[in-house]
């Protein structure tokens, strides 16, 4: 039988946390500097959750709606709650999990802590049959 791969080996560990009340054009610049496609943005107290703005979002409710990025704030955009999977969930399992719920991202918790983002993009671009 060959090795279940898991979320831990196909997340992406170097992923971003930022406040709400960033400006869309400020949070934009870090994910081109850092190449990402989504951001996390931290809760704001202990009974608020994350919440995630993608590249995505930048484009539906910003862009798509004439809206000024430098007047925008990310909190005004992004998802939230944002889904989490633990690191050691086999990938299929993550898979199955993100499109039912018809997302491209989600958290990935080790020891009650984010440790990185998942993606669909991920897991198809790590997945090979063999």
């Amino acid at each position: 039988m060959s090795e279940t791969l898991l979320v831990s080996q196909v997340m992406m560990p170097n992923f971003k946390k930022i406040d709400g009340i960033t400006r869309v054009a400020e949070a934009l610049e870090m994910m081109k500097k850092e190449d990402l496609n989504a951001i996390l943005i931290e809760p704001r107290n202990e009974s608020d959750v994350f919440g995630i703005m993608t590249l995505k979002d930048i484009a539906r409710k910003v862009i798509a709606q004439q809206r000024k990025l430098h007047e925008t704030h990310v909190y005004e955009i992004m998802s939230k709650p944002v889904l989490s999977v633990p690191a050691s969930m086999p990938v299929p399992y993550a898979a199955r999990l993100l499109t039912n719920f018809n997302v491209s991202y989600a958290m990935v918790m080790e020891n009650n802590q984010v440790v990185g983002l998942v993606s669909l993009n991920g897991i198809v671009n790590h997945w090979n049959m063999g």
